[in-house]
């Protein structure tokens, strides 16, 4: 018992030695229990450190003045400093504490002595033992990177960085069936110049395929099913990383049939004398799962209708994981919410699930003011009122609705634009869509003869005919006035001077299977248009424009690498009493969004040294894009762009294709994106183009 209260008394932190005294007595003993208190820290000193602040120091040294001195504490501080410095490149950092204590008060003074060391950057990562890859294969899976400033690269070591990559090397070869593969490391140091080597030793061992290969369990769905989405037979390489995919395509299958708690348990038997592993897929089908209800849970501002009409399965089908991912997707896309989830939760019967939707709402208003700068424009400023979630019918606060409402003025060197626009995605709550533009444009001359203004409003009607298919028609009704031309302005450009009314139809087919509309990684979106100007519309001029365009995204590194290629189409053609299409109408290329490093609008047909544009033109652009390390907020790019423009309809020349080939760096800010290119021009280049030119963009709100 006497034992038991000690250990109690100890436990309290207070004292650093605990004495039972017995005395005895005529009636019984005395117990004395003689207690030596632990010090109270008075005051906490560090002394020695210059590169790391105090204030961090004695956050990770963690002791309080005024609290009792408890000296495991002060070790495990003590370590947590090492720490720090182990991963600022200070290996041999020396840390000692001493305690002076004031008897008469029981106070103390907790001294910490700092001896930072040296510093130590990584200059080099070598590797012993590898047979099967290359060294710079495994140099990628480490995000320790030898010291390069060209390639930002700072030479940092970070032991618990390390001793990831130390795992990520495992992995790698372990992915690759070296189940047996041994990692082993040192280091070594050059004092002198503050450099290390890191030596990574690699024991690789067998690797092992994959023999024999069963499932069992299948009774409900084909088994054949099954077999299709297995990739790991005999013969194969073995990894856990492939079976564990395997077991996931497998689950994911029976999911989107309703079977929700299929179990896939694998049956492994490894061969170490053969290099072989047997695998036995045994499928636990469970019970096929219905949908009781459809909820949604933190639409703060977004109305119910709104998320439903996005959402792919409905209360009475079978469960579809196909069509869950698919839902999580649209509400993603519609950009309200900063973050989507789902989950099911117990419906009314045993073989019934509710479907919960959890979203967090985000703000869709915005109202900004910006300036910036561009290859094309130069100087610009911009003001924009919008709403993404508009509701024309909930006053006051006029949101929820899912319409997208936007007031946009830009002013620059070269354009000027005011718009309004609106757009209601479901009209009475149906899949068609109904947009209405209002807009002046105003364009400056920049290798042209003549300036221009658009003065005009546009509707359109669209309808979802399947999940990623639309198709639409739209109106429009605008003038167009060309002004201030030049003397010798080409006669294509003096036909149409002055002011012209254009009415014109619009029907087109837009096809859009991308994962994500803001930040697409994987997908493809397609379209066709075809828009007829006609007197008998009730306008000046006659003639027809088809255009075609093509985008697809690929993706690999977990989406953090992406592939984009672009192709573009168009043709125009007069009919009627129209000498020819319109300038204003006609195509341009050159300079950004177009052909890189080529000069604004000048691909293409030029006349007394004006571009004038084509009635036919193509483009192809394929850009590269990938994380710079260690620039969180900075992507590297590569492009090839091809493009010509020519002056005849369907008159596409191969010979007189532009190309050019180029580096950039995208940056996201708080001050809103960048862009910088540097585009060269390697065929059919001009005087004019033979250096390249960068092509940048920037645009600032505040």
């Amino acid at each position: 018992m006497i034992n038991e209260d000690v250990k109690h008394l100890y436990a309290t932190g207070f004292f650093q030695d605990i004495r039972i005294d017995i005395e005895e007595l005529t009636d019984g003993v005395q117990l004395i229990v003689v207690v030596d208190e632990k010090p109270v820290i008075r005051r906490i000193v560090l002394e020695g450190m210059e590169v790391i602040k105090e204030r961090d120091l004695r956050k990770d040294l963690g002791l309080i003045e005024g609290q009792v001195l408890d000296e495991f504490a002060v070790k495990q501080g003590l370590n947590k400093i090492k720490e720090r410095y182990a991963n600022q490149g200070f290996h041999f950092v020396r840390v000692r504490y001493r305690v002076e204590t004031d008897r008469a008060t029981k106070e103390a003074t907790v001294f910490v002595t700092i001896e930072e060391g040296a510093k130590y950057r990584v200059s080099e990562v070598q590797f012993t033992g590898v047979q099967s890859f290359k060294e710079k294969q495994l140099r990628k899976v480490m995000k320790t990177k030898p010291r390069n400033l060209w390639l930002f690269r700072l030479g940092r070591f970070r032991d618990e960085k390390f001793r990831d990559d130390l795992d990520r090397l495992t992995a790698f070869y372990q992915s690759s069936g070296f189940l047996d593969v041994r990692i082993g490391h040192d280091f070594e140091y050059d004092d002198a110049r503050g450099k290390m080597i890191l030596k990574i030793s690699v024991e690789e061992g067998k690797r092992y395929v994959t023999g024999q290969v069963n499932v069992e369990g299948v009774k409900t769905l084909p088994e054949s099913e099954i077999w299709q989405r297995l990739a790991m037979l005999p013969g194969e390489i073995y990894s856990q990383q492939g079976l564990a995919q395997e077991i996931q395509s497998v689950r994911d299958f029976y999911h989107n049939f309703g079977y929700m708690d299929v179990q896939i348990v694998p049956d492994v038997k490894i061969n170490q004398e053969q290099g072989k592993v047997d695998v036995t897929y045994r499928v636990e089908e469970g019970d096929l799962y219905f949908v009781d209800k459809v909820k949604i849970r933190g639409n703060t501002k977004t109305k119910d209708i709104v998320i439903r009409r996005e959402i792919r399965i409905q209360p009475g089908e079978k469960f579809d994981g196909d069509a869950i991912a698919r839902s999580k997707q649209r509400l993603e896309n519609l950009g309200f919410f900063e973050e989507v989830s789902h989950g099911t939760e117990p419906g009314t019967a045993p073989n019934r699930k509710d479907i919960v939707f959890q979203v967090k709402e985000k703000r869709t208003g915005e109202l900004s003011f910006g300036a910036g700068i561009s290859s094309i424009d130069q100087f610009l400023g911009f003001a924009e009122l919008a709403q993404r979630n508009f509701d024309l019918f909930n006053g006051p606060r006029f949101t929820g609705g899912g319409q997208d409402l936007s007031l946009r003025a830009r002013w620059g060197t070269i354009t000027r634009n005011f718009e309004l626009s609106f757009v209601e995605p479901y009209l009475l709550n149906k899949p068609v869509s109904f947009g209405l533009d209002l807009y002046d444009i105003r364009r400056e001359k920049r290798n042209v003869d003549f300036r221009e203004e658009r003065l005009g409003f546009g509707t359109t009607f669209s309808r979802a005919f399947a999940e990623f298919l639309r198709v639409g028609l739209g109106y429009k009704l605008e003038q167009v006035e060309l002004f201030d031309l030049e003397s010798d302005a080409p006669e294509i450009v003096r036909l149409f001077r002055g002011k012209s009314w254009l009415s014109r139809l619009k029907l087109f087919l837009k096809h859009d299977t991308r994962d994500n509309v803001f930040f697409p990684t994987k997908g493809w979106l397609g379209s066709l248009s075809s828009e007829l100007v006609g007197s008998f519309l009730g306008g000046d001029e006659d003639y027809y424009l088809l255009q075609g365009s093509f985008t697809q995204y690929w993706s690999f590194y977990g989406g953090k690498h992406v592939i984009e290629w672009a192709a573009r189409l168009g043709f125009a053609d007069e009919f009627g009493d129209s000498p020819e299409v319109p300038v204003f109408d006609r195509f341009f290329a050159g300079g950004l969004g177009t052909v890189r490093g080529y000069n604004f609008r000048r691909v293409g047909p030029i006349e007394s040294g004006s571009a004038i544009g084509g009635a036919s033109m193509a483009l192809m652009n394929l850009e590269y894009s990938f994380p710079i390390p260690y620039l969180e907020n900075f992507k590297g790019a590569a492009f090839v762009d091809v493009g010509d423009v020519e002056r005849d309809t369907y008159s596409i020349s191969f010979d007189e294709f532009r190309v050019s080939i180029g580096p950039g760096i995208k940056i996201g800010t708080p001050i809103g994106p960048i862009a910088f290119y540097y585009g060269l021009p390697v065929a059919n280049r001009d005087v004019e183009d033979e250096n390249g030119r960068f092509e940048f963009s920037l645009a600032h709100p505040f």
